[in-house]
């Protein structure tokens, strides 16, 4: 990922105590690590300046080596932006690094797009809907010899002049995955071989962990609540926990019925009006437990992974928040 100072980017993976950063987002790391392949996944990226989607590879070891791999989709300009990086270490101690950004004539956060990622001794190479719109060779290629894991996060950069101002308004803000595919690399043969695909059914654990961290630049503090599955799709949520103080002001509307079903386990939401949604569920200590979106008036919001309690529905209908409070039995 790109950075505004870069000896600051090796804090990438730091667990080091920062002070609480201002937004809530998302990571979800792999356990394992691979040598060259495609990653080819189904992404719906998020539209909001000042925050970025992304899937990366990383060199996450013991040692100083850096290594990295980036498709960071940026959030303004109605999400027309991909940038590719790659980053890695050189012989003589140095910090080899190639940044291209690609601008595409549609947005990536509208309907879901596929994106792969080829990297392989000779080259690297990034697509979109199977169309390649970047390969790089050389010497950057070349460094990349070290065997990396895999990760998707959701963040907010500090750099203005880079991702845009962060437009608060646009959150909460989702990332989906709808599936990912590995495929190894035959050096002999320079074929890939499909190894697994993840369809996000639930969440791997023997796959996949949530991160508890931050990074300079960053922010906002990666939160294990905004990872989550959600209708056969990861989802990696930018929200602000400033939010419900405010929101809790403004009563739900008479054109909104909201119940718990006890017999279904769900949040049932009904509206007399059209338009785009956005739902957050607290509890009475102000902390996110479930979040959506959705175009559809009438909707349900699973409970099955919560405990039952007293908690607080907020609804955005078209840029106005609304909220009650919900007893989940």
């Amino acid at each position: 990922m790109i950075k505004t100072a870069l000896p600051f980017i090796l804090l990438l993976i730091c667990t080091l105590t920062f002070a609480q950063k201002p937004y809530k987002g998302a990571e979800v790391f792999s356990k394992d690590k691979v040598l060259y392949g495609k990653f080819e996944m189904n992404m719906k990226m998020i539209k909001g300046s000042g925050m970025l989607s992304t899937f990366y590879t990383i060199e996450q070891g013991d040692n100083d080596y850096w290594a990295e791999l980036d498709i960071e989709v940026l959030g303004k300009d109605n999400a027309q932006v991909m940038s590719t990086n790659i980053f890695t270490d050189n012989e003589s101690g140095g910090l080899d690094q190639s940044v291209e950004e690609i601008h595409v004539d549609y947005s990536l956060a509208d309907t879901f797009h596929t994106f792969t990622l080829e990297w392989t001794p000779d080259y690297i190479a990034w697509f979109i809907d199977g169309v390649e719109h970047r390969r790089e060779t050389g010497d950057v290629v070349n460094h990349m010899t070290v065997p990396q894991g895999y990760r998707f996060n959701s963040w907010v950069s500090c750099s203005p002049g880079w991702v845009g101002d962060i437009d608060r308004d646009a959150m909460p803000s989702y990332q989906y995955v709808e599936w990912l595919e590995y495929s190894s690399y035959d050096t002999a043969t320079q074929e890939f071989t499909l190894e697994w695909r993840d369809d996000f059914d639930n969440f791997n654990s023997s796959r996949w962990a949530k991160a508890e961290w931050t990074f300079y630049c960053n922010e906002v503090d990666f939160a294990k609540e905004n990872a989550f599955i959600e209708d056969g799709r990861l989802v990696l949520a930018i929200t602000d926990p400033s939010a419900p103080s405010s929101i809790l002001e403004e009563p739900i509307q008479d054109y909104f019925t909201t119940r718990y079903n006890a017999a279904s386990d769900e949040i049932l939401v009904n509206s007399l009006e059209n338009g785009k949604y956005k739902i957050q569920l607290f509890d009475t200590s102000g902390k996110l437990v479930i979040a959506k979106q959705t175009d559809q008036s009438y909707f349900s919001i699973s409970c099955s992974n919560i405990q039952s309690g007293l908690y607080i529905i907020s609804i955005n209908h078209n840029g106005k928040w609304f909220s009650q409070k919900i007893f989940v039995n």
